[in-house]
């Protein structure tokens, strides 16, 4: 499994609208126009992109038809953020804070149904590929994409801090099969509970059509955003140091025993980025990259406010990108990464 993730770059693009504490308003869309340089840069280094579109991007003409443009070179996934997608109840309605696990899980259904759709329309491509807004991926949403047809979520990351806590330190870093129960655990390799049924006497049959039914049951694939301690802290660790209090976690944090490096241009050097690199390749995992349109545009989002900062996140991709080249790295889309798990699993 390791060489099977080793040197791989995935490169994922939360479409999204502009920050409205920024622009001051929903649905914003002046950082369509980083997308082309983007893309541009992707192209140059053989990269191909996973852009992940909100409703409003794909409901966005611009968004919509550079998204067809792109259709050969890069996977069109979804992202939801539910307070855009209908049925909107009065409640939901601009609320950017709303999370999926928020909606009640009939109304949660029907607005996946609608961004899928959507997509679909805009683009002429159905997504199988999905990310949860405030990676708030749950077991109700699990049921509603496997419905869909959806084959791989990109949500989660177990070094990912939401509010104030930890919540993925369960989920493994490489690929897996999601048990639909519970989100931070891959199913289970022997498929006994949707085979209950098959019993039959000739091994060589059973083991045949155990094969068969495996196959056939739909599974949600988990690529987790790539996270990593600056220097190796055993797994075995990870619990127990989040359980610190949070000014003990700073002090390790500051002498550079524990600190954490997240695979995202906007909040890293190049030098975490780098080190992101090696890390994920001696740990044997994909490095999956996790961007924001309004990050490719300055002044769209607040952590890129001014062209100076716009011109450094591209140089840090740029940086990135060729060292990925250099070193023979493949790059995939989050599809084509869960089906190369999906077949390894079964």
């Amino acid at each position: 499994m390791r060489d099977t993730w080793s040197k791989q770059l995935v490169v994922t693009v939360s479409v999204e609208p502009d920050d409205p504490s920024v622009v001051g308003r929903m649905g914003a869309y002046r950082s369509v126009d980083g997308l082309g340089r983007f893309h541009e840069l992707c192209r140059r280094h053989g990269v191909r992109p996973t852009y992940l579109l909100t409703y409003s991007a794909a409901s966005e003409p611009r968004c919509a038809e550079l998204a067809r443009s792109w259709a050969q070179e890069a996977e069109l996934g979804a992202h939801l953020h539910p307070e855009e997608v209908p049925p909107i109840a009065e409640n939901e309605r601009d609320n950017p804070t709303l999370r999926p696990s928020d909606v009640e899980p009939q109304r949660l259904r029907a607005k996946l149904g609608n961004l899928v759709e959507r997509i679909a329309e805009a683009t002429g491509r159905t997504p199988t590929s999905y990310r949860s807004g405030f990676f708030d991926l749950t077991p109700a949403q699990v049921a509603a994409l496997l419905e869909l047809g959806i084959e791989v979520d990109s949500s989660l990351g177990p070094l990912e801090k939401v509010g104030r806590c930890y919540p993925f330190l369960r989920a493994p870093f490489a690929p897996y099969v999601v048990d639909p129960d519970d989100v931070c655990r891959p199913l289970g390799s022997d498929f006994r509970s949707a085979i209950s049924d098959c019993r039959l006497a000739d091994q060589e049959t059973e083991k045949s059509q155990i094969a068969n039914r495996k196959s056939q049951i739909p599974r949600l694939v988990e690529v987790p955003m790539t996270s990593v301690f600056r220097r190796p802290f055993p797994r075995a660790f990870h619990r127990a140091y989040f359980g610190l209090p949070g000014r003990v976690r700073g002090l390790l944090r500051a002498v550079g025993l524990a600190d954490v490096v997240r695979f995202r241009p906007a909040t890293a050097s190049e030098r975490d980025l780098a080190t992101v690199c090696r890390r994920a390749e001696r740990l044997g995992i994909p490095a999956v990259m996790t961007i924001h349109s309004n990050e490719l545009w300055p002044g769209t989002s607040a952590t890129v406010p001014t062209e100076a900062a716009c011109a450094g996140y591209f140089e840090r991709l740029e940086r990135v990108f060729a060292y990925a080249r250099e070193r023979d790295w493949t790059s995939r889309t989050l599809t084509e990464v869960a089906r190369v798990a999906r077949r390894d699993a079964a």
